[in-house]
């Protein structure tokens, strides 16, 4: 706070706003949860483990607009095409071994849940089964960075 404001409350369309970024940036698909707690922690003040708890469904909807997206990408011809064409050794490797819970939660800080999503998609998983270790991850990925940002500051006095 500014030395002009100190003591006072800021005006509701501040809160609203802060608020409003803080949301966009957690459901963001680049930067996502791990910019959007240090920024409800460190930048706004917001308790950590307020942020943490609406990082988790902020972050999951990416997953929601994937899958709703890939519902209707299936639609149409030439995607159905495009996931029919053999795909090299490699690949078919990869997708045989998606969708297992620990494998799934590892790859969600790594790679982002929207693309943990497509990628599940692509190798025919549905969002049920992979529903639970995205959001495990998030979960742990919100919490630990909640407490680091708790921690870190008095640590480094």
């Amino acid at each position: 706070m500014h030395a002009d404001t100190a003591g006072r409350t800021p005006p509701a369309d501040s809160v609203m706003g802060r608020l409003l970024s803080f949301a966009l940036v957690a459901a963001s698909p680049f930067g996502g949860v791990l910019a959007a707690v240090p920024l409800g922690v460190l930048g706004f003040g917001y308790p950590p483990w307020a942020v943490a708890l609406a990082c988790v469904p902020l972050g999951y909807l990416q997953v929601a607009v994937v899958d709703l997206g890939w519902d209707g990408l299936e639609r149409l011809r030439w995607w159905r095409a495009l996931l029919g064409r053999p795909r090299s050794a490699l690949v078919q490797r990869l997708l045989a071994h998606c969708g297992g819970f620990w494998s799934t939660a590892a790859l969600v800080p790594l790679l982002g849940p929207w693309l943990v999503m497509g990628l599940m998609r692509a190798a025919g998983v549905p969002q049920r089964r992979v529903a639970a270790p995205i959001l495990f991850a998030l979960a742990v990925v919100s919490c630990v960075l909640a407490a680091s940002c708790l921690l870190a500051p008095e640590r480094m006095r």
